[in-house]
Parts: structure tokens; C-alpha cells; sequence
């Protein structure tokens, strides 16, 4: 197993689906020395220097001592003036690097360890990580030719206007140039239709920047209830562990009742507003048919 050169390097992971929790914490277990079989260690008393450490784990010296640094990994015992690492450290470094590549990183897995040091049960610990981390959407990102995206709106698109969709990250280019990158097709199917009635795709961006805008507020405000609220009780210390279960499934209950809080108020928002803007247009409408329809009658 090659550590990543850089310590803040993630590889993009699976979801935190059951089964990827279960092969997370067997692959854990391999390398706790209280419970594993030392995950194939060399010699049980082998001493390393930092450089040998590092040729050994395929590392380099600059990256243990960021994990030193952050937390990961322990300081060496000195011998006079020199630093010494054990098959403890090579250890605690193949698994730093199993986890990078299943997409954590070294804040989760620093978390991680404290949690096992403090006798955390590591499925409730991952089942709170799961509900942070995991997707609050079932949509994907969608590559495209450019050409197909613009055709969507009908070539209705200026190169102004499509600097101002990667500017609110609903594109991006490929690195081919030939490609995008469409964050959710949904709202670009859905704008494709606005612009079909006949609105400008630009002014459907000022909007998205707006309600963005919004929603990142009210979002702000529902989270920082629940921290002030709930978590605040803990004083920035680790929850009791009996605490923990609650606290995650408190988490996943967020996600549908934010959705029903937010979907109710833009409905009564939309119906407001059509009624204000709209309903003296169809007055207007229905006040020049009348006059139609008394001529076809007689």
C-alpha cells in the first residue's frame, strides 16, 4: 500500500452504505494490536529511523511528520538526539493510508482514533460520520458534450451567460474542453423549460443566486439550532456514548424535515406570488374574452 505524499490528499470514496462500514471497521481491527493479527508486520522488535520508516511504508519523511503534526500519528522515542519508530508507527501508517483511499480524510481519521482511545463504539462514532458526510441528494453529476448542453436550451446560451453558470458551480469543464460537468440536471432541465416559455436563461441565474443565497441562510439558522440546542450541552466534548445513536439518527431526521419545511414555504410563497402578479393579468384576460364570448352566443 503507497501513502499519499501529501497528508490533506483524499481519494474520492464510497458512500458510507453498511456493508463499506463493516469492511471499514474489519480493515481497523487488522491493525489494532489488541485485536488483530498485526496485519502481517515484520519483525515485532524492528526499530526504524524516519527515513526507513518512510521507504518501508513507500511514504516520504515530510508526510510522517505531518501526520505527526495533525495528530495521526505518535512522536518517535528518542534515542539520544535521534528519533526511533517502531512496527507500532508502520502499522498505524498503513492503516492512515487505507483509509485516505476509501475516501476519508486526516480530520475523520484523527477523529477516529481518538474515538478508539477513548473506548467508542465505532459503529455508533461512523453512523454520526455517515449522517454528515453522506450525499443529501440522490443526483449525481452528469457529464456532457457542450454541445448537447446547449441544444437543451435550444442555443439559447451566451458565452456570458455560461460563465455566469460556473461561477454558481452548476457547470464545469472537462479537462478535454469538449465536455461539462452538470451538477444536477434537474435544475437544468427545469431551466430549460423556463427558457422555452420564453425567459432569458440569465435572468434564471440571477434567481438560482438568489434562492441560493436564501436557502444557505435558512440552512445556516436550522444547524446552528441544533448545535445550540443539543450539542451545546456537551461543551465541545466528546458525547456520552450512549448519546451517540440519538445524536445520528437526529442528523438523518434533518434531511426530510428540513425538505418538508422548505418545500411547504415555497409553495405558499409561489401561490402568493402568483396571486399578486399574475392575477391581475388573467382579470385582464378574462375581461377581453367576455366580450368575445357575448358575440358568439348571439
Amino acid at each position: 500500500m503507497t501513502l499519499p505524499d501529501s497528508p490533506d490528499k483524499t481519494i474520492k470514496g464510497k458512500k458510507n452504505t453498511p456493508s463499506n462500514l463493516d469492511d471499514t471497521f474489519n480493515l481497523i481491527a487488522r491493525f489494532l494490536p489488541q485485536t488483530g493479527n498485526g496485519a502481517n508486520l515484520p519483525h515485532p522488535d524492528k526499530e526504524y529511523t524516519i527515513d526507513e520508516l518512510a521507504r518501508a511504508t513507500e511514504t516520504t519523511s515530510r508526510s510522517i511528520r505531518a501526520y505527526q503534526e495533525k495528530g495521526v500519528l505518535p512522536p518517535p522515542k528518542l534515542k539520544g538526539r535521534k528519533g526511533i519508530y517502531s512496527n507500532a508507527h508502520y502499522s498505524r501508517l498503513r492503516l492512515i493510508a487505507d483509509l485516505l483511499e476509501r475516501g476519508y480524510t486526516i480530520s475523520t481519521i484523527a477523529d477516529l482514533l481518538k474515538a478508539l482511545e477513548q473506548g467508542i463504539d465505532l459503529r455508533n462514532f461512523m453512523g454520526i460520520e455517515s449522517a454528515l458526510t453522506s450525499p443529501w441528494t440522490d443526483e449525481t453529476t452528469v457529464v456532457m458534450p457542450i454541445e448537447e448542453l446547449l441544444a437543451l436550451f435550444n442555443n439559447k446560451v451566451t458565452l456570458q451567460t455560461l460563465g455566469k453558470a460556473i461561477e454558481l458551480d452548476l457547470v464545469k469543464f472537462e479537462s478535454d474542453g469538449k465536455h461539462m460537468q452538470v451538477r444536477s440536471m434537474r435544475t437544468m432541465r427545469a431551466g430549460a423549460e423556463l427558457v422555452a416559455t420564453g425567459i432569458p436563461f440569465e435572468a434564471l441565474l440571477d434567481i438560482i443566486k438568489m434562492l441560493r443565497s436564501n436557502v444557505e441562510t435558512v440552512a445556516n439558522e436550522l444547524v446552528k439550532l441544533v448545535s445550540t440546542h443539543v450539542l451545546h450541552k456537551y461543551h465541545e466534548e466528546m458525547p456520552p456514548k450512549e448519546d451517540l445513536p440519538q445524536l445520528a439518527d437526529l442528523i438523518w431526521r434533518l434531511r426530510p424535515l428540513a425538505e418538508m419545511a422548505v418545500h411547504a414555504e415555497l409553495a405558499r410563497a409561489m401561490e402568493k406570488a402568483a396571486n399578486h402578479f399574475l392575477g391581475g393579468e388573467l382579470e385582464k384576460i378574462v375581461k377581453q374574452l367576455a366580450p368575445v364570448q357575448g358575440n358568439d352566443e348571439r
